[in-house]
């Protein structure tokens, strides 16, 4: 049963880190693409870089997301499918 309290309480974590307005449009954006910059995403969503990166790093620190260096550019994707999929069942539960 312990284990089992783990699981929820990783769980509860991970829905948390995602359950900002700004953190589900940065995942729906990356859900469409396999990766996009921090200025793509800014201009995409019309969302300030500084703010931008805030919640990149967010999302990053709970390892939802995985960044790649390219160069000077970084690159943001999605590092677990199952996160991709609760993103989409939550976003087209209400469009």
């Amino acid at each position: 049963m312990k284990k089992d309290k783990n699981y929820i309480i990783k769980a509860a974590a991970l829905l948390k880190s995602i359950g900002h307005p700004i953190r589900v449009q940065i995942m729906i954006a990356l859900s469409q693409k396999n990766s996009m910059t921090v200025n793509s995403l800014s201009q995409q969503l019309n969302i300030d870089q500084p703010v931008m990166s805030l919640h990149l790093a967010i999302l990053r620190k709970k390892s939802i997301i995985k960044v790649k260096r390219n160069g000077k550019q970084s690159e943001y994707s999605i590092s677990n499918i199952s996160v991709k999929q609760i993103i989409n069942i939550a976003y087209h539960s209400y469009n």
